[in-house]
């Protein structure tokens, strides 16, 4: 039994509902944590909000507004503000680590303090979880990247799919060299499951499991991995597919509701209309 959350970006709010429906089960969140796009809501809120979630026992995965605050970068962060200088004591005074990087840098950004809520947690978040039959990725699995996976993990199962695409990552997260003449810069995270598409601003016809765009690409969730939950691509009520083998997109944006799938009751849910 599990409950699933889509895109997140700050809003903490969304967050303590989430938490608190069927404390008992399994929560998973399908990544994008951080840098809120709405407005009226202040770094500390944002911050507030991802050490709520990383200090729970939830089920995390990447999106790719977290991996852009890692070491190991595969894209350029979206949030490089400055911090002010009468305000870096504030953060220095409380970690050790932010001090040695303004130590280092002169200065400190909202991406380095963004990078020490992640840096702790790099091994327990995922780039797929398996729940209950579902595979449960930011973006979704392209037919693209389903054709990469070996065929006797596609016979496996869920649990072996979502396992060989941790692993996966972990490979494609490794430093590659790089020559003048490559025409993506990016020293990680240069394969499969890390590419962008055209319609994201990427050079690729098809996205990896953080940046797939199922409306962008007019491309369905692959079939082959069997029934998928995720996020990443908006839309503006949450979508389930019933024709073939199912799907659902959870990242609503049209509404203020907080749209969940709920495994057990096999449906999705609004938290603020259960709420009454």
């Amino acid at each position: 039994m599990a409950v699933i959350i889509g895109d997140i970006h700050g809003e903490i709010s969304k967050v303590r509902v989430f938490l608190a429906y069927k404390p008992q089960v399994r929560h998973v969140f399908l990544g994008d944590l951080a840098d809120n796009r709405k407005g009226g809501i202040s770094l500390e809120d944002e911050l507030e909000c991802l050490d709520l979630i990383l200090s729970s026992d939830s089920d995390i995965t990447w999106g790719n507004h977290d991996l852009a605050y890692v070491p190991a970068r595969p894209w350029r962060c979206y949030s490089s503000f400055i911090i002010e200088h009468q305000d870096i004591a504030g953060y220095t005074s409380r970690s050790e680590y932010l001090r040695k990087v303004n130590e280092q840098n002169g200065n400190l950004f909202v991406r380095d303090i963004f990078e020490e809520r992640y840096l702790p947690h790099f091994g327990r978040i995922k780039a797929a979880h398996a729940v209950d039959g579902w595979l449960c990725t930011h973006a979704g699995v392209s037919p693209e990247v389903a054709g990469i996976i070996p065929a006797e993990i596609l016979r496996a199962g869920t649990q072996e799919i979502a396992d060989w695409l941790q692993e996966e990552f972990l490979r494609e997260m490794q430093a590659v060299g790089q020559s003048f003449r490559d025409t993506d810069p990016r020293r990680f995270g240069c394969r499969p499951l890390f590419k962008i598409p055209k319609c994201r601003g990427g050079l690729d016809t098809s996205g990896g499991i953080f940046w797939f765009d199922p409306i962008g690409e007019e491309s369905n969730p692959s079939p082959l991995v069997g029934r998928q939950i995720f996020g990443h691509t908006p839309v503006p009520y949450p979508e389930i597919s019933t024709l073939g083998t199912k799907w659902v997109n959870l990242n609503a944006f049209e509404d203020d509701g907080i749209w969940i799938y709920d495994t057990e009751e096999d449906r999705l849910i609004d938290l603020n209309e259960l709420a009454g």
